[in-house]
């Protein structure tokens, strides 16, 4: 899985996020990871929105940092993942988002990408971000998330119950 990277959004993405966004609201896929991309048509605002949250000084209040990844395969968006590095010192993150959010698109999933990008996430999450640990989390009935974080080397530490779904969301760590 040679071919696929981990890039910075920037405006030559643009087209290609619009249609991976399509493409999971057709398949009513959850957005994890791509930091609200449902709500917005317009790729440019979702972009320059997600970059307020990539410095202290234009992060909203009550917000964390959080920095936005597109994972490519040649010239195709095939998933996305969004890093919060201070989760551990925020409240909601600290709880019940962790680290790393993600979502592969739903023409490449049962293909082993969701456990490549996670595997080529923790490496940017040690070596740009310097942590040496990161917490994810996954609802209780998401087997496949669970098995990519597993693979990953997470380790379960406990459930919590997440009001928005009603549901539990079980808690993994990974050591870097």
């Amino acid at each position: 899985m040679s071919d696929y990277v981990l890039k910075r959004i920037n405006e030559d993405m643009y087209e290609k996020i619009a249609a991976f966004r399509k493409e999971m609201l057709k398949a009513g896929s959850s957005f994890d990871g791509c930091v609200q991309l449902q709500d917005y048509e317009d790729i440019e605002k979702w972009d320059l929105n997600n970059k307020l949250f990539e410095n202290f000084e234009t992060c909203p209040p009550g917000y964390s940092l959080g920095f936005v990844y597109a994972y490519m395969k040649d010239d195709e968006l095939v998933g996305m993942v969004n890093i919060r590095p201070l989760a551990e010192t925020h409240v909601y993150l600290k709880e019940y988002g962790g680290h790393i959010g993600y979502a592969v698109r739903p023409s490449y999933r049962n293909k082993g990408v969701a456990k490549q990008m996670l595997r080529d996430t923790l490496k940017i999450c040690k070596e740009e971000f310097g942590l040496d640990r990161v917490m994810i989390t996954c609802l209780e009935d998401n087997i496949a998330s669970q098995k990519v974080i597993i693979s990953n080397g997470g380790v379960f530490e406990k459930e919590v119950y997440y009001p928005p779904e009603n549901k539990n969301l079980k808690r993994y760590w990974i050591r870097l």
